[in-house]
């Protein structure tokens, strides 16, 4: 009887988890499809706010094309936005005068035509002497044809040799006496004879002197094709005479002399074989010398850069 009892109540109880089962079932199938109608119902509103954004859109504008317009047109911009001013005083900006300012020009100098070669002694001496020679030795200048005699002297130096009848300067004052009868020398005092011309040679710059070519070389061309060379430029002449000053060689002094007969020479004959221009410059002593190779390589390179 108790199993009978016992096999209803289960029985029943199967019953009843049958039952809640059931409705379970009927709650989950109820819930997935309010799920699908609220899905349904978000789908449809997204669709319809998309649709009134699309027509709230403006149209987009046609293209219109432009008349050609003959006049300007004048458009009203903003006025810009002007710069913040500091509380310190502006500095005002410079009045720009309504005239214009008048420019001084001026003109250069006007070049004189050349005078003719025969003529040309008065103009060349004033320009020459014009120069910022060293006080008291501009008389050392011989005046006197002098373009023509430049030219014969550069001729002569530029082949070792001297012209002694067409001098440029005025000759030494103080004749030359060597030191002793038994060991005669080139000596200090001897050296001592060329220094106002070493002076005035260094008293003007190269640069100056190379203008005063630079004007008169159509005269001493002149002047150098009457001496025979018509189809040579005399300004190659003048470089050939200053290297071959600059070619002395530099001797040991003193220098020994021999008197054999009027006239004093070099004791050694390598020193007396030399270009008689080449022994002047030895004669000048160490320390003039020098300075004439200086003041030479100056004029060397200043004819040699045009």
């Amino acid at each position: 009887m108790q199993r009978l009892i016992a096999l209803c109540d289960y029985i029943a109880t199967e019953g009843i988890m049958a039952e809640q089962e059931k409705d379970q079932e009927q709650n989950k199938n109820q819930q997935v499809y309010l799920l699908a109608i609220a899905a349904i119902v978000v789908v449809i509103l997204i669709a319809a706010w998309m649709l009134l954004k699309k027509e709230d859109m403006p149209a987009k504008p046609a293209v219109i094309v432009p008349q050609v317009v003959t006049e300007p047109v004048i458009i009203d911009l903003p006025p810009e936005p002007q710069p913040e001013i500091d509380n310190e005083e502006a500095e005002p900006e410079p009045e720009v005068s309504a005239q214009t300012e008048s420019v001084d020009i001026v003109e250069a100098p006007v070049e004189l035509p050349l005078p003719a070669l025969d003529n040309s002694d008065q103009e060349v001496k004033q320009k020459l002497l014009a120069l910022e020679w060293q006080p008291g030795l501009v008389g050392l200048f011989i005046t006197e044809d002098m373009l023509r005699n430049f030219a014969l002297q550069v001729d002569n130096i530029a082949q070792g040799q001297l012209a002694k009848k067409h001098p440029l300067l005025q000759p030494l004052e103080q004749k030359f006496t060597p030191s002793a009868q038994d060991a005669m020398q080139l000596n200090d005092e001897s050296f001592a004879r060329f220094q106002p011309y070493i002076q005035l040679l260094e008293s003007v710059p190269p640069a100056k002197l190379i203008t005063l070519f630079d004007r008169y070389e159509p005269l001493l061309q002149q002047a150098y094709a009457e001496q025979g060379y018509p189809d040579e430029l005399f300004k190659n002449k003048l470089i050939t005479a200053i290297e071959v000053l600059l070619a002395t060689p530099d001797e040991s002094y003193p220098l020994q002399l021999v008197r054999p007969g009027v006239m004093y020479k070099f004791a050694d004959p390598e020193i007396e074989q030399l270009p008689a221009a080449q022994k002047q410059m030895l004669r000048l002593g160490p320390a003039n010398m020098a300075k004439v190779k200086a003041v030479l390589r100056q004029y060397h390179s200043q004819l040699t850069a045009v």
